[in-house]
């Protein structure tokens, strides 16, 4: 298990060495203006002179905005690798491209000998495949940024198969002098962030394809419902849709074809019609418009009242608070009906009697009131035929209803309009924004944000990184709302490999396979309950 090493070297303080940045694009600028800002000499190597000149401009216009001008002294350009002599870092910042790396770190290596630290910006290449086109791989590591440089807390330290300890903890130091939260990562395939990420781009891309939302719903379903800063596309497109592909292609070749990594064809075709994101104007979005749609307004609705059958059960926690909130009388069944209910929700899991209580709220209820059942480890069509009354059955998120702001419920083959009325007014109640989606297994932020647990929970497993460790990565590096161990453990991780079966069972594929670490977890789980 890889450990943390926090010893700091004190000779790493501004201006007592010089720093140096390999590649002057996005990245690289980035990079070199959070050492200026920190207060280190830099050295920006570049070769094409108009990427040089936009990386200066870049620095110049964010130091003004930052009223420190005065930095910019310390910036030197060059354009021969024989400038960046008598650096005691180099960080790396080029394209993602394994062969121009190894042979531009071949060069340094003669170049800059030892002592010098080599470090690399990759996201996605191996480290030790970097470092064996050196004489000295013991100081080659990862120094990974995340875009913006500036902004972004987190930098991955990644430690190669024969980097050395003085490496990383000189690379740690660093990380803490110019204010960044470094997380030490094993060198395996995409590191935490990048690996951990995959299936909110992948799970969201096969969404799209199979005609489950499009993507501006996807996106606004994970933001409103599951608290995400940006949504898979949105995101996709700032990064750009070309380089999101490359990681995943990347992430899947250095894994031998893990089915959770597989690329989509959608990315394939977009970049195909140069359709890159923001950086060309449009992507899953047109950047030519001047204003960006807001967010759609949420349903101001007036105390309701009325009678609520409520099933107790292992999902939808926080569904009876909300209710009640609203206004709602809420109760079981097990004492006298206080009046006819307006609807009965059963949500506990398939495994834990969700036909049982199915079958007897259909037989309680009069035919005319809807009934409502959690369905993110079963499909709607396979509850249908647990019911006689099928047409006046509706399922719902059972782990995002009562935390999101949204509301994503799917009809019955045969829902009559009335019910889904009768639904979509109760939704509104709760303050909800109302999506209606086709019957699908897992529908979108369960199994979205059951994948994202899952990867997690490999990456544990794998000895990646503690799990802390990830769940800090992931907040600080992406901006997730929860670490996505924490998240599972939030929700419970029970429910998590329900979903996570279903979704196996549902596609035949190895790609939904849980974690052997989750499944231990969720036994633990059953037996301390």
């Amino acid at each position: 298990m890889i450990q943390d090493i926090h010893t700091p070297l004190q000779f790493i303080t501004p201006y007592s060495l010089r720093l140096s940045v390999v590649g002057a694009g996005t990245m690289g600028s980035g990079i070199a203006l959070t050492l200026l800002l920190a207060g280190f000499p830099v050295t920006l190597y570049e070769i094409s002179p108009q990427i040089q000149e936009r990386a200066l401009e870049y620095i110049q216009n964010h130091l003004e905005r930052k009223n420190k001008s005065n930095y910019l002294p310390n910036l030197s350009l060059c354009s021969q690798l024989q400038q960046l002599q008598g650096s005691a870092i180099i960080i790396e910042a080029i394209p993602e491209d394994l062969t121009q790396k190894q042979q531009l770190f071949a060069l340094l290596d003669q170049i800059c000998p030892p002592p010098v630290i080599l470090a690399t910006n990759t996201s996605t290449l191996p480290v030790t495949a970097i470092a064996s086109a050196t004489s000295h791989p013991e100081r080659v590591a990862g120094l990974h940024f995340f875009n913006p440089a500036p902004v972004l807390p987190l930098v991955e330290v990644v430690r190669g198969a024969q980097t050395d300890r003085p490496t990383i903890q000189s690379l740690l130091t660093l990380a803490e002098k110019i204010g960044k939260t470094p997380v030490v990562t094993s060198d395996t395939p995409g590191f935490i962030v990048n690996r951990v990420a995959r299936p909110f781009y992948g799970e969201a891309l096969r969404i799209l394809g199979e005609g489950v939302a499009n993507h501006e719903q996807i996106d606004r379903i994970v933001r409103l419902g599951g608290g995400f800063r940006m949504g898979p596309f949105e995101l996709i497109d700032l990064i750009g849709v070309d380089i999101n592909l490359a990681a995943m292609q990347s992430m899947y070749a250095q894994s031998f074809n893990e089915p959770r990594y597989r690329p989509h064809h959608i990315q394939q075709q977009m970049v195909q019609q140069n359709l890159l994101g923001r950086k060309s104007g449009r992507g899953f979005y047109d950047y030519s418009q001047t204003t960006e749609p807001g967010e759609p307004e949420l349903p101001l609705m007036p105390k309701s009242s009325g009678l609520i059958l409520m099933k107790t059960g292992n999902f939808a926690e926080g569904v009876e608070v909300i209710c009640r909130q609203a206004g709602y009388s809420v109760y079981n069944g097990a004492h006298l009906r206080p009046g006819k209910p307006l609807l009965g929700i059963a949500r506990t899991g398939k495994m834990e009697g969700l036909k049982k209580q199915l079958f007897d709220l259909d037989r309680e209820l009069p035919p005319d009131v809807p009934l409502l059942c959690q369905c993110t480890d079963i499909t709607i069509t396979e509850a249908a035929g647990w019911v006689e009354h099928a047409d006046r059955l509706v399922g719902f998120d059972g782990l995002f209803l009562a935390q999101g702001r949204v509301a994503c419920l799917v009809g019955s083959p045969t829902v009559t309009p009335q019910v889904r009325s009768m639904v979509e007014t109760f939704a509104a109640s709760l303050g909800k924004l109302v999506f209606w989606l086709p019957d699908s297994p897992g529908l979108i932020l369960p199994r979205i944000v059951g994948m994202l647990a899952n990867e997690a929970a490999f990456a544990a497993l794998e000895g990646v990184a503690q799990p802390d460790k990830i769940d800090q990565a992931m907040k600080l590096g992406l901006n997730y709302p929860k670490g996505p161990l924490a998240w599972a453990k939030e929700i419970g991780y029970t429910q998590i490999v329900a979903v996570l079966d279903h979704l196996r069972a549902e596609y035949g594929e190895e790609r939904y396979r849980a974690a052997i670490l989750l499944r231990r977890w969720a036994r633990l789980e059953g037996i301390q309950a």
